[in-house]
């Protein structure tokens, strides 16, 4: 009996397979959706960057402006002189059909490869590829929410950029199929230049929204940190960090790790990441040459991993791309970098009254606090040959917080004897000791703010304690609370491209 069963069961499972599938060929797909996925990404991702090239063109930016202004005009002269004016609908599109397509379809087809590259980058690593070693979602790292703010509003003026154009080139082909000089010919030639005039004006103040397209970093012109943390190890690699947004934060730890064992043996990782952001700021400003550059970090990294890991173009982070990072975070926090310089200078010129001083302390603060909101950074570094305890004090009157009070202990970081050389053959120069100056210091990043109504002077002291609480040093800093935020905004935005263009640079010469 169970072998007359069994033998009907294998018949019947050759009849199955015998059988033609009801559903056709293909129905059921059984390849990998993660491979889809990828597949989709790299499909958005590479129209997102050839549109958004394409877009960028100088003489599409200014077609895309004039388009709006040419359909005002025409429509006023349609109305000035009918009978010199097109009278057909398929003339008008005959005519604007190429500049149409020129000044509209480029941004809008960078947008939405833009929004799609991005909804397929945040499935990518929930799923856990690209690259990674674990499953993170990216919708939930802190920043991301302004960023997905930031490209749905890029989309909103496209979109908007499109509906102007088109309704304008739509009621200027509607009134040449109406009769002339009636109430609804002249009402559409109205509309018909309000909008064109509308567009254009739209287009010249979205104009920087353009220019963000294509980026290989497309993120980062919408991110700045909201939330930090008050006490930084570091002026120049933490600002850094703190300013990437949550999807490069996530390929700079897989790169970091890469070059922690690119260090060369005996020296301190954490400084030698120092060195070579610094080294780089120096090459950026001109003040040290590439050649020298090289020269430097080849000091400390290995010679394969310099070729690999900072002069390959392929990858993300590169030579220049971190230069256009150091440029971003200095384009957001200019007083940090006004530390940086600060540090420097005082190592050169070697004042006695530095050298021999227990305690360095340097601050800064936004000379205008825009929308009444700012940022002062405190720089503090302990120049004797043991670990002690500081307090610091920031009273703000009339402002928010009122008063602070933070104590910390700051590691022993001894001055050199003398002025030292920005660089030298030797190791008593600034590229030695920035960096070391930089690792053992401590920064404070604070935000104040005062009433963003008023317009007036504002003064902040910062008083330095010892551990006893007597006062060491006590400075006044001044700044004007000022409203503005939307030009602020804008000038930011247009300091972006500025800082875009560092990584579209090529590589320097090193024979110089």
């Amino acid at each position: 009996m169970d072998e007359e069963k069994s033998t009907t069961a294998k018949q019947a499972e050759r009849a199955h397979n015998i059988l033609p599938d009801p559903y056709g060929s293909g129905f059921i797909r059984t390849d990998n959706p993660l491979e889809r996925t990828l597949e989709k990404w790299e499909v958005q991702e590479r129209r997102r960057l050839q549109a958004g090239k394409f877009a960028r063109n100088k003489f599409l930016m200014m077609l895309r402006i004039m388009f709006g202004f040419s359909i005002a005009i025409v429509a006023l002269f349609t109305a000035l002189i009918p009978s010199e004016s097109v009278t057909n609908p398929l003339q008008v599109f005959l005519i604007w059909f190429v500049p149409v397509g020129m000044a509209i379809l480029p941004p809008l087809l960078a947008s939405e490869s833009m929004w799609s590259a991005t909804q397929a980058k945040l499935s990518l690593r929930e799923l856990g590829s690209l690259h990674m070693t674990h499953k993170q979602s990216l919708r939930s790292q802190p920043g991301m929410d302004r960023v997905l703010e930031g490209l749905i509003d890029v989309r909103r003026h496209i979109w908007t950029n499109v509906s102007l154009g088109m309704m304008a080139l739509f009621l200027l082909g509607f009134a040449t199929a109406i009769t002339v000089d009636t109430i609804a010919w002249n009402l559409a030639l109205l509309v018909a230049m309000t909008l064109g005039f509308a567009h254009m004006f739209h287009s010249i103040f979205t104009s920087e929204t353009v220019r963000q397209q294509g980026d290989l970093m497309p993120y980062l012109a919408h991110h700045s940190p909201t939330h930090h943390p008050t006490q930084l190890g570091s002026i120049l690699s933490e600002m850094l960090v703190l300013h990437l947004d949550p999807d490069l934060t996530i390929e700079w730890n897989e790169w970091m790790k890469n070059f922690n064992e690119s260090v060369l043996p005996g020296f301190d990782k954490s400084q030698s990441w120092e060195r070579l952001l610094y080294v780089l700021y120096l090459e950026m400003k001109s003040e040290i040459s590439s050649s020298e550059a090289l020269d430097e970090i080849k000091e400390f990294i290995r010679n394969d991993a310099i070729e690999e890991m900072i002069l390959n173009r392929n990858n993300l982070f590169h030579w220049r791309s971190f230069q256009r990072l150091i440029s971003h975070a200095r384009n957001w926090q200019p007083g940090a970098f006004q530390l940086l310089e600060r540090l420097q200078l005082d190592l050169i010129s070697g004042r006695p009254e530095y050298l021999r001083s227990e305690w360095r302390m340097d601050v800064a603060l936004d000379k205008m606090c825009v929308g009444g909101a700012g940022h002062l950074f405190i720089a503090l570094n302990n120049q004797s040959f043991e670990e002690k305890v500081a307090r610091i004090e920031v009273i703000c009157p009339d402002g928010e917080p009122l008063s602070r009070d933070h104590r910390f202990e700051v590691a022993p970081c001894p001055p050199p004897t003398g002025p030292v050389l920005l660089r030298n053959d030797g190791e008593n120069d600034a590229l030695d000791w920035m960096p070391r100056y930089l690792q053992r210091g401590v920064v404070l990043w604070l935000s104040i703010a005062w009433n963003k109504t008023n317009n007036s002077l504002q003064n902040v002291q910062v008083i330095l304690r010892d551990s006893e609480g007597i006062v060491i040093e006590s400075l006044v800093l001044q700044t004007y609370s000022t409203r503005g935020v939307n030009q602020n905004n804008w000038n930011k935005k247009k300091d972006e491209e500025r800082v875009r263009k560092l990584s579209l640079r090529p590589f320097p010469n090193f024979t110089d």
